[in-house]
């Protein structure tokens, strides 16, 4: 496997390598495709039937009378009063039912879903809050919070509040561009990509840039966000637990 990694991704560098000075020369990405039992021990939590995933942590459901009902978790603490009446110091769950049109414009839920609270002030919004240290979600991030400290990152599901993969399938691409001291290269991404594709049975799939596009090919749009530099934490934490 290590060697046909290696081929693929040193063909995909040389597809668009246009020397060490030219923006993202060589930038090549390698996309693991995680199967469904490779986090089987992950704790879960969803609001129910019916309801999308807009942000991580904020869902939404049409509910076909002209509202719609918004949940956020982790919201403040902000200036007003908490759940409970006193000083907000500690983070909230809210679920908010409001006229849909209003509630998609004013709570940003694809963008800034913590403007939430601005349906504190909106007439008619029916608000529901509780602490978030004791709702189920806050064990799903704890999960992960600590599965990050392990391996040096968090698998993806989403990418614009959808998963370009299918649904509950966990992803992550790695990227690295050659020609820099700073950054990691196409070394590094063979060894992490490899590493963890063996850790966790995944399949990895090799993708080259599109100079034209100015894009990395592949199903994976934001592939900026996941740069070279995210490769780094991640070796930081295979050296630490003796990975090869």
């Amino acid at each position: 496997m290590k060697r046909s990694l290696r081929r693929n991704i040193e063909r995909a560098v040389n597809q668009s390598w246009a020397g060490p000075d030219a923006h993202r020369s060589g930038w090549a990405g390698v996309l693991l495709l995680f199967p469904d039992d490779a986090f089987a021990d992950a704790p879960t939590w969803h609001p129910g039937p019916g309801f999308e995933n807009c942000l991580a942590y904020s869902w939404l459901r049409s509910n076909g009378d002209g509202t719609a009902t918004a949940v956020v978790a982790g919201v403040g603490p902000k200036e007003m009063p908490a759940y409970d009446g006193g000083v907000w110091t500690e983070e909230e769950v809210w679920t908010v039912t409001a006229d849909e049109e209003r509630l998609l414009e004013v709570s940003s839920l694809w963008d800034k879903p913590h403007r939430i609270t601005w349906m504190f002030y909106e007439e008619g919004a029916q608000i529901h809050r509780e602490p978030y240290v004791t709702h189920p979600i806050a064990a799903v991030e704890s999960y992960w919070e600590n599965f990050e400290k392990v391996w040096g990152f968090q698998p993806f599901t989403l990418e614009y509040g959808r998963n370009p993969l299918g649904e509950g399938r966990h992803w992550l691409l790695l990227t690295a561009e050659p020609g820099w001291d700073n950054i990691p290269d196409e070394v590094d991404l063979l060894r992490v990509s490899h590493t963890l594709a063996r850790a966790f049975n995944a399949k990895a799939r090799v993708y080259s840039y599109d100079r034209a596009r100015r894009e990395l090919n592949g199903p994976i749009e934001r592939a900026g966000l996941h740069g070279p530099l995210a490769l780094k934490p991640i070796m930081e934490a295979l050296d630490t637990l003796g990975r090869p």
